[in-house]
């Protein structure tokens, strides 16, 4: 190879590799954009919540950080939306974990039933069953007994969302998966029951691997280019 190749070639090799170079969080968020219609990037504290799992431990969401969390809320008597956003969580989480990232993911399901305890626990027990969730890296989420009814309904309006009773079994209710990165910060909403579940899989491999795992520009090219004349 010619001196005058091999310099600029080296030059931009080593651009290429170094971190200052990867692609940022936004441009990954601004690419996915163009794929996904259904995801709003918001990059915002994510609203704090303590509450109990079907074995009665406290889970709060200081002991999720460090993980990424997709987190969603349902009502367990629901028997439209909400079996089909259940099993749109468990493709995404069945996806997550085939790519290895079930120790870094966390998968949280917050029930809005105003109604008996047992009877909702019960119901959240048979979600997993039906749709066949991991327990390893899924739990579910309610108030406890000494907690109003009101508890979770609570959370969910802190996450933008409102679940109003309009009939005996019947909540009214928007549907969205939130993603909320290791710092606690919510960075994505995906909102509906239309979305892909892998270009959510995608975002999550993002906050928990790096924005370069979303990278197919033209910048990808380039480096391909580059790995295969030094090869």
């Amino acid at each position: 190879m010619k001196k005058e190749l091999y310099t600029p070639l080296l030059v931009l090799s080593l651009m290429i590799s170094s971190p200052a170079f990867a692609h940022s969080l936004e441009d990954a968020e601004a690419e996915l954009q163009e794929r996904e219609r259904y995801a709003q990037f918001v990059d915002q504290p994510a609203p704090a919540f303590s509450l109990t799992d079907a074995d009665g431990n406290t889970v709060s969401s200081t002991d999720l950080e460090g993980n990424v969390v997709v987190l969603n809320f349902i009502y367990t008597r629901c028997q439209e939306a909400c079996p089909v956003h259940m099993n749109l969580i468990a493709e995404v989480q069945s996806q997550v974990n085939d790519t290895g990232l079930r120790d870094e993911v966390e998968f949280i399901t917050i029930a809005t039933d105003s109604e008996d305890i047992v009877g909702t626990r019960n119901n959240m027990r048979a979600y997993g069953r039906n749709f066949d969730f991991d327990p390893a890296n899924w739990r579910f989420l309610y108030r406890s007994e000494n907690e109003s009814a009101e508890t979770t309904r609570q959370v969910a309006e802190a996450y933008g969302l409102k679940f109003d009773d309009v009939a005996e079994g019947v909540q009214a209710h928007g549907v969205v998966t939130h993603v909320i990165d290791q710092s606690g910060r919510m960075q994505a909403r995906f909102h509906g029951l239309e979305f892909e579940p892998e270009h959510l899989v995608s975002y999550v491999k993002v906050l928990a691997e790096g924005s370069e795992t979303l990278s197919t520009g033209v910048w990808d090219r380039i480096r391909h280019t580059v790995t295969n004349i030094f090869n």
